[in-house]
C-alpha cells in the first residue's frame, strides 16, 4: 500500500471516529433534554411498565457507562503522561553501568 493510500485510510478513520463521537454526544444531550422535559412536565407514571421511566433508567445506565469510560481514559492519559515525564528524567542521577569501553564509547581528542 503506497503512502497516499495509507494517509487517506487514516484520514477516513479519523473522520469516522469524530462523527461517531459527535453522534454519541448528541444522543446524550437529546436524551438528557427529554428527561428534563419530562421532569418539568411531571409525566403521569402508568405504573410498573411506564415507557418514560424505562427510558430514563436506560439513559442513566448509559451515563454511568460514559462516566466509567471517561474515568478510564483520564487514568490512561495520566499514566502515559507520568511515564513520559519519568522517561524524560536526566539519567545523570543514575549510576553508570559498565565502562566507556564496554559501552563502546570512542573518545576522540
Amino acid at each position: 500500500m503506497n503512502r497516499s493510500c495509507r494517509f487517506a485510510l487514516r484520514n477516513h478513520r479519523r473522520v469516522f471516529a469524530v462523527a461517531l463521537c459527535i453522534v454519541m454526544v448528541l444522543s446524550l444531550f437529546v436524551s438528557s433534554a427529554y428527561i428534563a422535559h419530562e421532569a418539568v412536565r411531571h409525566h403521569a407514571c402508568s405504573g410498573e411498565n411506564c415507557p418514560v421511566c424505562q427510558f430514563i433508567a436506560q439513559v442513566e445506565q448509559v451515563r454511568r457507562g460514559f462516566g466509567m469510560i471517561l474515568l478510564a481514559l483520564l487514568l490512561i492519559c495520566f499514566a502515559l503522561a507520568v511515564r513520559r515525564d519519568w522517561r524524560a528524567l536526566p539519567s545523570a542521577d543514575l549510576p553508570a553501568s559498565g565502562t566507556l569501553v564496554s559501552r563502546k564509547i570512542r573518545l576522540n581528542n
